[in-house]
């Protein structure tokens, strides 16, 4: 079976942007891709995805250029990523992520999803822009998310990423453009 895409342009208004958007779909047999506006727009197998996440990949630009790039926890609240500053050992100094933000707040977040069984791989990529928000911001979902923070909820500053433009890409979804 060929390629067969889909194009439809949409107005999609949240709580932080509006603005019309071409979404494509494409259907190549046993795969299927697209791209949304927001994480509310991404279909079932894509939110699967990020849903079903246990950890997340945040990139950022360092001062020289390079890319900066290091697994996170997460949680979705009113759609924006967040991921909180936790206790875990640190070097003591402001964290990169912190500082590369600062400089550049362009960041992508990548989802995926990993099986042995290949027809089951997945990936959403999320690029957006970050803001550092207070400690305590999200706190109450993160610790719904993680068990961990239960008994060591997260006191650092908390990273949000509000998404611009989303991809996504599934192998064994061909039916799950909608």
């Amino acid at each position: 079976m060929g390629k067969v895409c889909t194009e439809r342009h949409a107005y999609v208004e949240n709580s932080h942007s509006a603005r019309l958007v071409h979404i494509p779909a494409c259907d190549h047999g046993d795969m299927a891709s697209g791209r949304a506006a927001s994480l509310e727009e991404l279909p079932a197998v894509a939110a699967a995805i990020v849903r079903e996440a246990r950890r997340a990949v945040l990139a950022t630009i360092d001062s020289k250029g390079r890319s900066h790039v290091l697994p996170i926890g997460f949680a979705i609240v009113e759609g924006r990523i967040l991921s909180a500053i936790d206790g875990k050992p640190k070097s003591g100094h402001r964290l990169a992520r912190l500082a590369n933000i600062d400089r550049n707040p362009i960041v992508t977040v990548t989802f995926d999803r990993w099986d042995e069984d290949w027809t089951r791989l997945g990936w959403v990529m999320v690029r957006g822009r970050a803001t550092i928000e207070a400690p305590g911001t999200g706190r109450d979902a993160l610790m719904a998310r993680y068990p961990q923070y239960r008994d060591n909820a997260p006191a650092g500053e908390v990273i949000a990423v509000i998404p611009e433009d989303i991809l996504w890409w599934a192998w064994g979804e061909s039916d799950a453009r909608s």
